[in-house]
């Protein structure tokens, strides 16, 4: 049996820091740094869910926050809070030269998956992919893992998933996926983890 993999964006791909947003608007902004985080991220589930629309969140957060720069300043505000976790890029350039079947899962929206296709080239590796705000339902809810085998056609039992959120790979694993916890700083038990979780499909029946 081959495998293929699973991984989630955020974390995992790339880190984020939305504390660069901040910083970068704070000056345009009636209220306080504190304040910006959290307000805007009360959209945060509205906008990943595809409950509203990147337009819809852009006006409510400009609101919320007393934003008064440039429509295109806060977009890329938003957008500029990654930077590639190196060490998983390779792994994944190396399992796509392999032909290994690559797909992502993620709690995402509109504003950031465009951006990350573009900014960087390892997301071109994947050959299919569920965003929350496309079907409109979030991890760790048994809906989203549900519609990834039906959508992407893949068999969860030799797919290994990847994600930094507890709760998301423990939901992963009850659907049957072989699912990774990856934590921040600790590539090498990953590394352990991974390789055990290849090993273990490849040497099932039917491989």
């Amino acid at each position: 049996m081959s495998y293929s993999l699973l991984f989630d964006i955020g974390n995992v791909i790339v880190n984020f820091d939305f504390e660069i947003s901040v910083r970068r608007i704070a000056a345009q902004c009636s209220v306080p740094p504190k304040a910006i985080f959290h307000n805007v991220n009360t959209l945060k589930d509205d906008l990943e869910s595809g409950n509203i629309s990147p337009e819809e969140f852009l006006d409510q957060a400009t609101a919320k926050i007393g934003y008064s720069g440039a429509n295109r300043e806060l977009i890329e505000a938003f957008q500029e809070v990654f930077e590639p976790n190196q060490e998983i890029v390779e792994l994944i350039e190396a399992e796509s030269k392999s032909g290994t079947p690559l797909y992502l899962l993620s709690n995402t929206n509109g504003i950031h998956v465009p951006f990350l296709f573009e900014r960087y080239p390892v997301f071109n590796l994947f050959d299919g992919a569920i965003y929350s705000h496309e079907v409109r339902c979030m991890k760790p809810h048994s809906s989203i893992y549900e519609k990834t085998i039906e959508i992407l056609g893949i068999n969860p039992e030799a797919t290994i998933y990847i994600d930094d959120m507890p709760e998301n790979f423990e939901a992963g694993k009850a659907h049957g996926f072989k699912a990774i916890e990856y934590r921040k700083g600790d590539h090498a038990t990953f590394l352990k983890e991974f390789q055990s979780a290849k090993e273990a499909i490849l040497s099932s029946p039917g491989s």
